[in-house]
């Protein structure tokens, strides 16, 4: 009760004035907005556009979900400073809940931040506005950011109608949102959606997909020419049908008997060339344009070779990093204000590559050995446990204290 009341009495620290200003990166109906991009279209309806592509699945919107898969499949963890356990179990509290579910917020957030470069999440307060209800994702494609001149938030609009040009839009302050942002190019107010990074590779992998089947259609079973009558004896059209009869009736175990007048020539015999040679390079394309191992995808070039296992390695690092942001934005825009005390308690995701866990426990392994007189010396066990993730021993004595 003090803190909060000291805090509503101070006076806040008036932020600094930049003297450089924003100059691209904002929204098309804004007139700092970044110009240059060959295609025109709104913000908010190329996110709608890239959405309904993801919806459709296939193996672009699967190296997608690989981001949030892999960011959460280790799990996660509260961790806090000495003496501030009450804090951390206050938060425990709020996430066991049963509205409340951490794992599907992060998730939705990973996805939406990926799929269309912002995830916008509404901090929802509780009646009394003394805590944090809950957490709730939005639609990202209808968000726009509202911004000053110098690039910083001063809330959001959200559109509810986008069919309706007049829809002004409602003001969302700028508290009442998480905005977490994965990938942003220089000076840009808005995230970066991969989707968008890779949408000329997507597209062209889809037109090099949709014209193989076609092709596959036309040309990838023999098909058959039937040369009637000769230059002394010409067909008739009595003929003609009576051979188109014939042709309709043929299967795949069908002989041919004829006369000596009609020939049958066989056509498209090899079948469509190079097939896999034009997916595979295309899924490459977009493999690297998405940011994942092309194995992802489909492809099983490399997958015994040494290259496999340092694309892999890659990733992880990759993964790493946005668990670092991700980690931190709701350590700051949601776990402080449950505590009131900012970094006091954070999320700690675990280590999301089994190499690195195996050389941190043969460095700890290592460091113990170094004096086997006293192992506990440099790193203590009971260090050694809770680096490595593994619970106390409840059967080992503590230590007894120095007189």
């Amino acid at each position: 009760m003090i803190e909060r009341l000291t805090r509503f009495f101070t006076k806040p620290t008036p932020a600094p004035e930049p003297q450089t200003r924003i100059v691209g990166g904002g929204s098309d109906s804004n007139l700092y907005a970044r110009i240059g991009w060959d295609d025109k279209t709104a913000r908010r309806q190329k996110i709608r556009r890239w959405m309904t592509k993801y919806k459709r699945g296939g193996p672009y919107a699967d190296a997608i979900d690989a981001y949030w898969l892999f960011a959460l499949s280790h799990g996660w963890k509260l961790a806090c400073e000495d003496g501030n356990e009450t804090l951390k179990a206050r938060v425990q509290a709020w996430l066991d809940q049963p509205h409340i579910s951490l794992d599907d917020i992060l998730k939705q957030a990973i996805l939406s931040a990926k799929l269309a470069g912002d995830a916008y999440q509404e901090i929802i307060p509780t009646r009394a506005g003394d805590g944090v209800w809950g957490v709730v994702t939005r639609d990202p494609s209808s968000f726009e950011k509202v911004y000053d001149v110098y690039g910083r938030i001063t809330g959001y609009r959200q559109f509810t109608n986008p069919e309706n040009p007049a829809d002004s839009g409602i003001l969302i302050a700028p508290d009442r949102i998480l905005n977490l942002v994965v990938d942003q190019a220089p000076g840009d107010v808005y995230g970066l959606s991969i989707w968008e990074r890779a949408e000329d590779d997507i597209e062209r992998d889809c037109d090099i997909i949709e014209s193989t089947t076609k092709a596959i259609h036309r040309h990838g079973t023999p098909k058959q020419q039937w040369a009637v009558g000769s230059d002394d004896r010409p067909a008739t059209d009595a003929d003609l049908r009576a051979i188109e009869k014939e042709i309709k009736a043929v299967g795949a175990k069908t002989d041919f008997a004829t006369s000596h007048d009609v020939t049958i020539n066989m056509l498209d015999t090899g079948g469509v060339a190079n097939v896999d040679t034009y997916s595979n390079v295309s899924l490459q394309r977009v493999a690297c344009a998405l940011g994942v191992p092309e194995e992802m995808l489909g492809l099983g070039r490399g997958s015994t070779e040494a290259t496999a296992t340092v694309r892999m390695d890659v990733f992880l690092d990759k993964i790493s990093t946005i668990q670092e942001i991700v980690a931190r934005t709701y350590s700051r825009g949601l776990i402080d204000r449950i505590t009131g005390v900012p970094g006091a308690v954070w999320l700690e995701f675990n280590d999301v590559s089994p190499d690195d866990e195996s050389k941190i426990a043969d460095w700890i392994a290592k460091v113990r050995q170094s004096n086997p007189l006293d192992p506990d010396a440099i790193v203590t066990a009971a260090w050694a446990r809770e680096r490595l993730g593994i619970p106390p021993d409840e059967t080992e004595e503590a230590p007894e204290e120095a007189s």
